[in-house]
C-alpha cells in the first residue's frame, strides 16, 4: 500500500509540473483618465490588438472605463479572436477594482475586470472586443485611451458601412489611440502532456497490482 501511495505522490508532483504557471499574459499600460475613452454602449464597439508570445490560457481582462459622475460599469459583452469583434463572446460582469476621478473632462474613471473562463490559444495576435456594456445609472460608457502599444479599431461613427471595424484616427495626440487593458491567464495550456498520460497509466497499473499481492498476502 506504501508503494501505491509514493505512486500516487509522484503523480500529484507530475500533475504540478505540468499545470501552466499564473501570470499577466498582457498588459496594454495603466488607466490613463485624462486624454480621453471610446464609446463602448449602444450600437458602438471598439477592439485593440494583444500578443500572446507563447500558447497561453485566458482566464479574465481587466480594464479602464469612463463613466458619468456617480455612476459606474456594471457589464460588458466582449470578445476574443483573431479579427475585431470575432469569437469567443460572453458577457462579463464588470467589478470595479479601483475608482478615481478625471477633473479635466468631469467623468469618473474606473478600472474593472471580469472573468472570461478558460480560453486556450496558440501563440499570436489576437483581438479584444468591448461593447453593449451597461451602467448602474442607464448612461453611457467608455474604454480609457491611454496609447497603448495596442492596435485599435472600432465602429464609432467613422466606419462606412457600419457596423465594419476599422482602425481609430489619432484624434487626443499622438500615439496608436488605443487603450488601457490587461488579458490575465496562464502560459501554457491546461491540457495535460502525454507523458502526463502516461504516468497515469503506469500509476493506475501500480495499484492494481499492489492490490492484487496483498490480497494473495491476506489470502
Amino acid at each position: 500500500m506504501k508503494a501505491a501511495m509514493r505512486i500516487l505522490y509522484a503523480l500529484a508532483l507530475l500533475e504540478i509540473a505540468v499545470a501552466p504557471a499564473s501570470a499577466d499574459l498582457y498588459s496594454n499600460g495603466p488607466v490613463n483618465a485624462t486624454l480621453g475613452g471610446y464609446t463602448i454602449c449602444c450600437s458602438w464597439a471598439v477592439s485593440d490588438s494583444f500578443v500572446l508570445s507563447s500558447a497561453s490560457t485566458v482566464t479574465g481582462v481587466d480594464f479602464g472605463a469612463w463613466t458619468f459622475v456617480g455612476d459606474s460599469v456594471t457589464s460588458v459583452q466582449w470578445s476574443i479572436g483573431t479579427t475585431p469583434g470575432d469569437s469567443s463572446s460572453g458577457s462579463g460582469v464588470a467589478t470595479t477594482t479601483d475608482t478615481f476621478f478625471s477633473s479635466n473632462l468631469g467623468y469618473t474613471t474606473e478600472s474593472d475586470s471580469f472573468s472570461t473562463g478558460n480560453i486556450s490559444l496558440g501563440a499570436g495576435t489576437y483581438y479584444l472586443t468591448l461593447q453593449n456594456s451597461t451602467t448602474a445609472q442607464g448612461s453611457l460608457a467608455f474604454w480609457d485611451q491611454n496609447n497603448g502599444p495596442s492596435s485599435a479599431f472600432q465602429t464609432n461613427g467613422i466606419c462606412a458601412p457600419q457596423p465594419a471595424f476599422c482602425s481609430v484616427a489619432d484624434e487626443y495626440g499622438s500615439g496608436s489611440n488605443s487603450e488601457s487593458f490587461g488579458i490575465q491567464g496562464a502560459s501554457g495550456t491546461v491540457t495535460p502532456e502525454p507523458g502526463y498520460w502516461a504516468l497515469l497509466s503506469v500509476a493506475i497499473v501500480g495499484i492494481v497490482r499492489v492490490k492484487r499481492r496483498r490480497s494473495k498476502v491476506q489470502a
